[in-house]
């Protein structure tokens, strides 16, 4: 795949600011659906996406919704705290000569165990390799 996608899963996102990894929304399909938290999250997913178009870097001045992660100069991460901890880690990237937030990957936080399948150190992970391959593609 050579190209970054616009959000269309929960509802379609109409953004200039905001794309998807290729794979993200097939992954995050995966997430909510399971979660059984799908109507819950659909709200609070869309008003985080929309402050973060409207703030982009300075997104992160709301704490209880973004963070800058530790250890690593591109990662952020959406925080969706309600009946699961919802977390989508993103970078910001220059793509085509634009600006973007890309979404790389969402997981839901339940074991803070180094290297488990829930845990930040494992999302980083993937979502470095798919930074890497978004770049590559540019």
């Amino acid at each position: 795949m050579d190209r970054i996608c616009n959000i269309i899963y929960l509802k379609e996102f109409n953004t200039k600011r905001i794309r998807t990894h290729w794979d993200y929304e097939d992954d995050l399909i995966d997430v909510i659906e399971k979660s059984g938290f799908k109507d819950n999250f659909t709200g609070l997913y869309m008003n985080r996406l929309r402050f973060l178009e409207e703030r982009m870097e300075r997104c992160i001045g709301r704490v209880k919704w973004f963070e800058k992660l530790k250890y690593t100069e591109e990662l952020y991460s959406i925080k969706i705290d309600s009946l699961k901890n919802i977390r989508i880690l993103f970078a910001f990237v220059k793509y085509k000569g634009n600006k973007f937030a890309v979404l790389l990957y969402p997981f839901e936080e339940k074991n803070k165990k180094k290297g488990s399948g829930n845990s930040y150190q494992t999302a980083k992970i993937i979502a470095l390799k798919r930074l890497k391959e978004v770049i590559i593609n540019e």
